[in-house]
């Protein structure tokens, strides 16, 4: 990957995985509120660790495995993002897996709950995908929507 700067209009956060060697590839959150997905294959890269800065809150993060088992991942992990931003400590990515129960926040962490889990632990350096998917905007309360008018007695 370059290195080049990020339009910070349209992305968030940097995701970062690194091999044994501390080689390197950085991948581009969108910003909060783009209401985008974006995946990221690992192919011809062993991931040992990974470290997820700048995520925005109420994203959606999964970890697939290039494992295959009858066409699905051998093992997988969805995180969420609970705090802007959310950011995950540069760490093994089997123990992330492994030590991290579902509906549970990772400890050397912020703001990122284990939403979901496989059964099967990770192996080491056999992380194949990266998924991203960033919320939409909130939606502001329409101010030309009607309101209900007060019944006989009641304040507004």
């Amino acid at each position: 990957m370059n290195p080049t700067q990020p339009d910070t209009a349209k992305t968030a956060g940097t995701i970062t995985v690194y091999t044994t060697n501390d080689d390197h590839r950085a991948y581009e959150v969108p910003a909060e509120g783009s209401d985008q997905t974006v995946r990221f294959s690992l192919d011809g890269f062993k991931a040992r660790q990974i470290h997820m800065i700048g995520i925005p809150s109420a994203a959606t993060i999964t970890w697939e495995s290039k494992d295959r088992v009858d066409g699905k991942p051998k093992w997988w992990v969805t995180f969420k993002t609970t705090h802007s931003p959310s950011s995950l400590e540069k760490n093994d990515i089997d123990q992330y897996v492994t030590r991290n129960a579902k509906n549970s926040f990772v400890r050397t962490a912020l703001g990122i709950l284990v939403v979901d889990k496989s059964e099967n632990a990770a192996d080491r350096d056999t992380l194949g995908e990266i998924i991203v998917k960033v919320s939409a905007p909130r939606r502001e309360p329409n101010a030309t929507a009607p309101v209900a008018a007060p019944v006989h007695g009641e304040q507004p």
